[in-house]
């Protein structure tokens, strides 16, 4: 039984990232993953790129304009002038931010145009926009995995269940027995070092233990309400650090960056 949400039948999307660097390569697929898209295929070569986008027909395209053989302006006139993949969206990549070429990318037939290091926020919004999901539905926030214990309290009684992921606009909890919805809760959350937030919160939609178990557990997702603009921008803080602190601190070039 599924209440209101995504429906079961979303397939994962795929997204391609074409560029020549490894490490970019890595740390952005690595952070994508965390956010969620779990179908991520790198290649370092617009040839190779090409080949891959006939294949496979990914949902998004992000793509390196500075690549040795064939450029990044190249590659994407050659995805636009080919009726199979013309309708493909693609996200240019560069370290400069030039408006000339950013016209030049536009005029060709570019979704976006992202600039390295990338920041983490960018990266969410312009994928966001690219992908549609069943019924029409787009993300708009920022989430991340977040295999964590909370506390949820619901008619004075506190239970402590692990969630599955967080975003911005509320969580998934794995439950084998879900509250129904519309029922209404407080979760703890770990935003603050020894003193958790309490934020309000309503279930959305659950999901009881199917065949599939492995696809997505039994739960909820609860939708956070009446966030103050100070839990808002604590919470948002709170999982770009999930989602990018080991990586800023490994990195030895800047590929993705926090907010200024």
């Amino acid at each position: 039984m599924i209440g209101r949400g995504i429906a079961a039948s979303d397939r994962p999307k795929n997204i391609l990232i074409v560029d020549d660097s490894e490490t970019f390569l890595t740390y952005l697929s690595v952070t994508l993953h965390r956010m969620g898209h779990n179908k991520i295929m790198p290649t370092n070569n617009g040839m190779d790129a090409l080949k891959l986008i006939k294949l496979l027909m990914p949902d998004v395209v992000l793509l390196d304009i500075a690549m040795p053989q064939i450029d990044g302006i190249t590659t994407l006139r050659l995805i636009k002038d080919d009726e199979q993949m013309s309708s493909i969206p693609v996200i240019m990549l560069t370290t400069a931010s030039d408006t000339k070429t950013y016209e030049k990318c536009k005029k060709l037939g570019c979704f976006g145009y992202l600039t390295k290091p990338v920041k983490v926020s960018d990266l969410n919004e312009t994928i966001n926009k690219c992908i549609t999901y069943e019924g029409g539905k787009k993300r708009k926030f920022l989430r991340t995995m977040f295999e964590k214990k909370v506390t949820v309290t619901h008619n004075g009684v506190t239970e402590e269940h692990y969630a599955v992921n967080l975003s911005e606009g509320g969580m998934y909890i794995r439950k084998i027995n879900p509250f129904p919805v519309g029922t209404k809760v407080e979760i703890a959350l770990p935003l603050k070092e020894n003193k958790p937030i309490k934020l309000k919160g309503i279930v959305i939609y659950v999901r009881y233990i199917s065949r599939d178990l492995f696809k997505i557990a039994p739960g909820m997702a609860i939708e956070f309400e009446e966030l103050s603009s100070e839990d808002s921008a604590m919470l948002k803080a709170y999982i770009i650090k999930l989602l990018t602190a080991d990586i800023i601190e490994e990195q030895k070039e800047p590929v993705i960056i926090k907010e200024d």
